[in-house]
């Protein structure tokens, strides 16, 4: 077990952290939490998961290995710094670079450029036969600045957004206004945690972000949709992202032509906007027509993962339907909708 470090996301407060343990748990890896600050989270686990993060999260900007922490102030940094030895984390013929990040303007009387210099030099004096190279360094240690701490660590994975962007509204082969962004869509997955090779379904696929993103991931994948129109867009768009799927149907969500006990995780954004159609039904009822239907159709501890407006209460409808309501995060989208994340297991 390794002491580990994720910077995350400051998009949501709780989404970025809670993304981070489903996949440990999805990916069978045993954690414990040591501290958590504004978007920094600080556990005990195998190193070895850090690959699954790189993998799978769309959350999380960095990670590796964690190596102190002081009070923010640069006698402090310093002097923990030459505390350590850091010769277990670079050697004599490696080179390496010092990175500082600050979040939400933490320790403003702190120069991060002379701290990226000052870190640098102990480095360089300590581990005789190291190298500076700031364009291609073979290390890079990461300094972060957070709620009055500093956090430091040797960064073994970097995560660029890159990929979810080349998967926007504006570069799809079918959008539609009320689709969730590529990003969400991931963090959602992975909130369902499946496994690769887990079958995933999404009983109102519209263009098909979810299975997307599941597939990507290794998921096998199967939609539906009552719209002909999103079934054939979805078709397009999951074989523009080169996804097979298991199946896309023509079907209601409240009667699915599946088979109990067939589908390993449900994630999902049921209509409820002025966008999409509820086919007359009051919202409550959308959900909770839903989610007894998948009742059925899931295997026992698995778990569905859906957004819904925060006032339908949906964790309520889910535990009155015989789900365990696993946690809910909340999105503030406008002034008259905050989306509610919720995950439920069977």
């Amino acid at each position: 077990m390794a002491k580990l470090f994720f910077l995350v996301s400051g998009e949501n407060p709780t989404l970025p952290f809670a993304e981070v343990k489903a996949i440990l748990e999805a990916e069978n890896f045993t954690y414990s939490i040591l501290f958590k600050l504004t978007q920094v989270l600080v556990l005990k686990s195998d190193s070895r998961c850090l690959e699954s993060i790189a993998h799978r999260s769309s959350l999380t900007r960095a990670c590796g290995i964690f190596v102190t922490r002081c009070k923010a102030s640069i006698k402090e940094i310093l002097s923990s710094i030459k505390r350590v030895s850091l010769e277990d984390y670079i050697s004599p013929s490696e080179s390496f670079a010092v990175r500082i990040r600050r979040i939400r303007r933490s320790a403003p009387e702190i120069n991060g450029l002379l701290l990226e210099r000052e870190i640098g030099r102990i480095i360089f004096e300590s581990v005789k036969g190291t190298k500076v190279n700031l364009e291609r360094p073979e290390k890079t240690f990461l300094g972060i600045l957070s709620d009055g701490n500093f956090i430091f660590g040797l960064r073994t994975i970097e995560i660029k957004g890159g990929e979810f962007k080349k998967r926007g509204p504006s570069r799809t082969v079918f959008s539609h206004s009320a689709a969730i962004p590529p990003k969400m869509a991931r963090c959602m997955v992975n909130l369902a945690r499946p496994k690769a090779g887990d079958l995933v379904l999404d009983p109102f696929c519209g263009t098909g972000s979810f299975l997307v993103e599941a597939g990507l991931i290794g998921c096998r994948v199967i939609g539906s949709d009552i719209k002909r129109k999103m079934i054939e867009g979805s078709i397009q768009n999951l074989s523009a992202c080169g996804v097979k799927s298991e199946g896309l149907l023509i079907a209601d969500a409240r009667v699915p032509p599946l088979p109990p006990s067939s589908i390993d995780c449900i994630v999902t954004d049921p209509p409820y906007g002025t966008s999409t159609t509820t086919l007359g039904m009051r919202t409550s009822e959308v959900f909770e027509s839903f989610l007894s239907a998948a009742r059925d159709l899931l295997k026992k501890g698995g778990c569905v993962c859906l957004a819904a407006p925060e006032t339908v209460n949906v964790s309520r409808i889910g535990e009155e339907l015989g789900f365990k309501h696993k946690e809910s995060h909340f999105i503030y989208i406008h002034r008259r909708l905050t989306r509610e994340i919720a995950v439920f297991t069977r």
